[in-house]
């Protein structure tokens, strides 16, 4: 009210100033009709903070041009919207050679000193950066308005509907003002009730299930999606038509949506009306068009099948499987429309794609753009689409996964601008570049090492050339690791990894009561068998003394005393297709491994495990991950297993909840730490996005871990013999339930992981809370 109120003595400001004037010109046309009045000078008065020269140059008007009353009122009003004055008249003079005018204007106050208080949800810097009012500005009942505007926009994305602005000055003696700007943010104002109407074939629930935004509840206390907002409508439409569409209802339509907001403003309510119409079946499919490579071919990737309800993501998976296929001939600009017939008597709906391959293109070139650290040969080497040949739009696709997969990327794009000849295109790869290399001093506490410190120094692109290396230690109250490692991916410029690593362990815990000091070496190789499956093969070298072994403790302990030596060949197995190698969101991991010890060296045993890890994607940035691992370990040749080399599980990445080997095989006698021969685990996780941390790389997790270590041993000194055996059992598998914080930060993953066992057994050892620095999600 009070700008319009502003804008109207503006306007009755202008029409006096022009009546001034025109009055002046009146009077003077009136003596002499033949000769124009001249102004012979302009004079502004009343401007304090504003130059005199700043108000002359918004002035048309110029000395010795004819008095215009037009170009006047045109002055006036400019000087208006300048934002510098709250009134403004002009003031003719007259003589007989003239008129002299004076524009007088009346400024708003300076703004001396600004300050916002009561803004707790969005920070003093954000806010100043979009408004007007700042120190040196003009104190404008403009300025106000849109400032105000600006700040309620701002909360009302951020779901505060109550928000309130007030805006306090305070004049000085010199004419200048102190401003506060007063925020009440009030509550956030949250959506109550998700109702539909006109939904006969799901149930509102249902419906509520596949839309972004519901109702206050458990869930949205993660995620505040029952915090209204107005984006989150337009994606809720387009969900429901999906969801509805994939079952069939071709007609679908969401009539309207009414949006309620409770008198108080504390709370919304959604209705949204639906039309479904009927459920369609396909009942033919039909390809037209230039089918290439073959109809058959064509015919296997469509996802639609007659006589099943219609799909659109089917549909959808179809066009984009018949689009690569055509591709992969050559023809990277192929379309396919999929035409549809409806027959409303039958409910059925026949669809025909129909396919244009267009030009057969070759790739002339391969360019890469983006690396200003990384080598080209080091993208070159992970695209499949070779220059020169024909375009094939697969090849094209998983060298973009490739790309993406690598640690020193953050972003890949892939376009194929015209090359310099009909037919031919350029594939221009653009990467972007995120830091691969880290330096990490850490330290903490925990149960077993007490106080204990850690230096870690990776970098994951060496020089530039993709090589990986790492060098780390540990030092704790009980143990002492020191590890060094380096990677090749494309040992002798062959599509062959290679590895080296050296390490050395001194271990005193006290839950094993014996020192335990090794050290040794590794060499390895990597073997592709195919894109995503790949043979593994590693020789282990290693030297180990076990000292300190406490008179009284268990035959299986006293039997390994002294220095062993463990040569051992390791072969692995795995087939891997996650989008990305830490914090995955689709995709799996299968591994299978098989190791034998006793090529040399002292110790005799082989072992074997398998491994299977899904990620599941759920919605935007939320993801399903199911585990199960088991691994079973054997001596021979008359000997036993290494009692370190025995399984017990605990903490994270094994059994969360319990401490590490707080699930172990006991000696009932002496209560020493002997381990299983076989192991067996699984575990359920599900992440979803924290709130405000998206973009920060920060995930929330709750998780279910289950699992149970078994076996037995036997061992004879002398005429003293001891026989330790524990069968599998059902009753004996620990659970643990927890929630946890993931963080993909600069210096490596990081985890926060607080776990509570809900079934244990007597002996087991607990652990809450675990840290841990440099594990793979």
């Amino acid at each position: 009210m009070n700008f319009r109120m502003g804008a109207l003595l503006r306007m009755l400001i202008l029409v006096t100033a022009i009546f001034i004037v025109g009055a002046n010109a009146a009077a003077q046309a009136a003596v002499d009709t033949t000769t124009p009045v001249r102004i012979l000078s302009i004079d502004v008065s009343g401007n304090h903070f504003v130059e005199t020269e700043t108000v002359l140059a918004k002035i048309q008007s110029r000395p010795g041009q004819p008095l215009n009353r037009k170009t006047i009122s045109r002055d006036v009003r400019r000087l208006f919207d300048s934002g510098f004055f709250s009134d403004v008249r002009v003031v003719g003079h007259r003589s007989a050679e003239g008129v002299k005018l004076v524009f007088e204007v009346e400024e708003y106050p300076l703004i001396a000193g600004f300050d916002i208080v009561g803004n707790d949800e969005i920070r003093d810097k954000d806010l100043k950066l979009k408004l007007k009012l700042a120190p040196g500005r003009m104190f404008s009942p403009a300025n106000q308005h849109a400032d105000r505007s600006t700040i309620r926009r701002a909360y009302l994305k951020k779901g505060y509907y109550q928000v309130d602005v007030k805006i306090r000055s305070t004049p000085r003696d010199d004419g200048r003002v102190d401003v506060v700007l007063q925020v009440d943010e009030g509550q956030v104002t949250r959506i109550k009730r998700v109702r539909f109407i006109g939904n006969k074939a799901f149930s509102d629930e249902t419906l509520r299930g596949k839309i972004v935004s519901r109702p206050t509840d458990l869930v949205t206390w993660f995620t505040d999606r029952d915090i209204f907002e107005r984006k989150r409508l337009t994606a809720d439409v387009q969900l429901l038509n999906q969801f509805y569409m994939d079952n069939g209802y071709l007609d679908i339509k969401v009539e309207s949506m009414l949006i309620a907001l409770s008198n108080d403003k504390s709370a919304f309510d959604l209705t949204f009306s639906v039309y479904e119409g009927p459920q369609y079946r396909v009942e033919k499919i039909n390809l037209q068009g230039d089918l290439v490579p073959d109809r058959e071919t064509l015919m296997e990737l469509i996802e639609l099948k007659e006589g099943e309800i219609y799909s659109l993501s089917d549909l959808r998976k179809s066009i984009e499987a018949i689009s690569e296929r055509v591709g992969d001939e050559g023809y990277a600009f192929a379309n396919v429309t999929p035409l549809f017939k409806r027959d409303i008597t039958t409910d059925t709906v026949s669809i025909t794609f129909d396919i244009e391959k267009g030009r057969e293109v070759y790739v002339e070139r391969i360019e890469v753009a983006g690396n200003q650290k990384t080598e080209d040969v080091v993208l070159r080497r992970e695209i499949r689409q070779a220059e020169g040949a024909r375009y094939s739009a697969s090849q094209v696709r998983r060298s973009k996964e490739r790309l993406k997969r690598m640690p020193m990327f953050s972003d890949v794009r892939v376009s194929l601008p015209k090359g310099e000849t009909p037919g031919r295109v350029n594939m221009k790869v653009d990467v972007e570049e995120k830091q691969t290399g880290s330096f990490s001093v850490g330290g903490g506490y925990s149960q077993l090492e007490k106080m204990f410190f850690t230096v870690k120094v990776k970098e994951n692109n060496f020089l530039g050339k993709g090589f990986s290396t790492n060098v780390d230690a540990t030092i704790g109250g009980q143990t002492q690791n020191y590890n060094a490692s380096v990677t090749d991916p494309y040992f002798m410029g062959e599509d062959i990894s290679a590895s080296a690593n050296l390490f050395k362990t001194q271990s005193a815990l006290n839950v094993t009561s014996y020192r335990q000091d090794s050290v040794g070496t590794s060499l390895g190789l990597g073997i592709p068998l195919g894109e995503e499956l790949r043979y593994n093969i590693t020789y282990r070298w290693s030297k180990t003394n076990l000292t300190d072994i406490p008179v009284g403790s268990s035959l299986v302990l006293l039997a390994q005393a002294g220095k062993q030596t463990t040569s051992e060949v390791f072969q692995r197995l795995s087939w891997d297709t996650r989008d990305t190698l830490i914090a995955s969101h689709s995709g799996h991991l299968e591994e299978l491994s098989f190791s034998v010890a006793g090529l040399g060296g002292d110790n005799h045993f082989w072992e074997a495990s398998a491994s299977s890890k899904a990620y599941f994607s759920i919605g935007e940035d939320y993801v399903l991950s199911p585990s199960i691992a088991g691994s079973y370990i054997r001596g021979y040749s008359g000997k036993d297993v290494p009692i370190y080399r025995r399984y017990s599980l605990g903490g994270i990445g094994s059994l969360r909840g319990f401490d590490s080997l707080g699930v172990t095989l006991r000696d009932p006698v002496t209560d020493d730490v002997i381990g299983g021969d076989k192991m067996l685990r699984a575990s359920l996780d599900f992440m979803f996005p924290l709130p405000y941390m998206q973009q920060a790389g920060i995930r929330g997790t709750f998780f279910a871990d289950a699992g149970i270590v078994w076996g037995d041993v036997s061992t004879t000194i002398g005429a003293a013999s001891v026989n330790i055996s524990a069968p599998f059992s059902a009753s004996n598998v620990r659970v643990s339930l927890g929630l946890g914080i993931e963080w993909v930060s600069p210096i490596g993953p990081i985890a926060l992981v607080w776990g509570f066992p809900v079934r244990t057994v007597a002996g087991d050892i607990e652990k809450r809370f675990e840290f841990a620095l440099g594990r793979g999600f």
